[in-house]
């Protein structure tokens, strides 16, 4: 039985404390107090967007919002500062995407790089809307996988295992958000992804009767739309 004296503790109450500065990076009240602080961030004009993913904020504005730029920076400066947070500007970039290469962009801001590509939750999207430039970064990362694939084996990994691994690292690194991006593939695209898998078979980490990447493409469309369609909460589930 509690005694007297742990009742009262248990039904005292703390006075309340002001924060004046943010949570430490990497603790677990951070990703909850970006949350709560975000809830209030959104766009100053019409037909401008704020998309937020964890820590990561993007600002759409299309072309018959240009005007508007400045406004919304400011706008997440102040929210920012009325937080007691600070907009990083060596991570803040700007992509301009056009529909006709014969038209001049606007003028860059003087405080935002404009970049003609940018990393977009692991996937790199240019300023021409094609997959080129993630298929070059997809062929990179797959080059250090061979490397340390061939490490493995002669350090004894068995053959069922490297397959495994190359299925998990590889092969999934392919599909990884490949709904978002496989559409945006040229031929020169898919036949760079097939020249990755072809390479694991001939290195032995691949199965011969593995799907190829537009075999590969194609069952995560059908995944992802079945996600979608059997799940009435889904974000992209018609309001």
């Amino acid at each position: 039985m509690p005694t007297v004296h742990q009742i009262q503790q248990i039904h005292s109450i703390s006075a309340i404390a002001v924060i004046h500065a943010s949570v430490i990076q990497g603790s677990a009240l951070g990703p909850g107090s970006f949350i709560v602080t975000a809830s209030d961030l959104h766009p100053v004009h019409d037909r401008n967007r704020i998309l937020k993913f964890a820590d990561d904020t993007y600002l759409i504005v299309p072309g018959v919002n240009t005007d508007t730029c400045e406004d919304e920076i400011q706008h997440l400066q102040a929210l920012a500062a009325d937080n007691n947070l600070k907009l990083n500007q060596d991570k803040t970039k700007e992509i301009v995407i056009m529909a006709s290469r014969k038209q001049a962009p606007s003028p860059p801001r003087p405080d935002v790089e404009r970049v003609s590509r940018l990393r977009v939750l692991g996937v790199i999207m240019n300023d021409r809307l094609t997959a080129a430039d993630h298929v070059t970064m997809l062929q990179s990362s797959s080059s250090s996988l061979m490397y340390a694939m061939l490490v493995l084996r002669a350090h004894g990994t068995p053959t069922a295992s490297l397959y495994d691994i190359f299925q998990a690292i590889g092969v999934s690194r392919i599909q990884c958000a490949s709904p978002a991006w496989s559409g945006m593939c040229s031929a020169a695209d898919l036949a760079r992804l097939d020249s990755l898998l072809r390479l694991g078979k001939r290195l032995g980490y691949y199965a011969d009767n593995v799907p190829t990447v537009a075999d590969l493409f194609d069952t995560a469309d059908d995944d992802f739309f079945h996600l979608v369609k059997t799940n009435s909460n889904h974000i992209l589930q018609p309001g």
